[in-house]
């Protein structure tokens, strides 16, 4: 089952985001390390109108989430206006991985969006998550830009 998330759910999120930042700190050591993201921002996310963060709740438990947020192109002169979603982070707890819940709260971001009347979708990858380029590519989503650094 999709849901919005409440304060409620703030300490299987919590739990989630460690598991994600353990991951991502093997990922990129240079930028990222293990840790916890702040209740504050939490529930700063889930009480803001322009930002949600879906859970999925499998077996009474919370074993992935999407955070979402309805954002505006910036005022530029070159840029096209509009509204669109950015994800956030999304994660699917270990076990669960590869059972298509990454596919059922993706599609409950575009649900999301498309309630928030938003043009589009963004997100940003890891180079090396091909399991998340995958997915993020069988849904529909095509690379738009490349960050790059040098580490000196």
């Amino acid at each position: 089952m999709i849901r919005k998330a409440t304060v409620n759910d703030i300490p299987a999120i919590a739990e989630l985001y460690r598991e994600q930042f353990r991951e991502m700190s093997k990922l990129i050591p240079d930028f990222i390390k293990e840790g916890d993201q702040s209740r504050e921002f939490l529930e700063k996310t889930i009480s803001n109108e322009e930002s949600d963060i879906l859970v999925y709740e499998h077996g009474g438990e919370v074993i992935g989430f999407v955070l979402l947020q309805a954002k505006t192109r910036p005022d530029f002169d070159f840029m096209l206006p509009g509204k669109y979603c950015y994800i956030m982070d999304i994660i699917v707890t270990g076990i669960h991985r590869g059972k298509g819940f990454g596919t059922v709260l993706m599609n409950a971001a575009k649900e999301w969006a498309k309630e928030q009347e938003c043009a589009f979708i963004n997100l940003d990858v890891l180079v090396n998550n091909p399991g998340a380029i995958k997915l993020y590519e069988k849904l529909g989503f095509i690379p738009k830009a490349q960050e790059m650094y040098c580490k000196l």
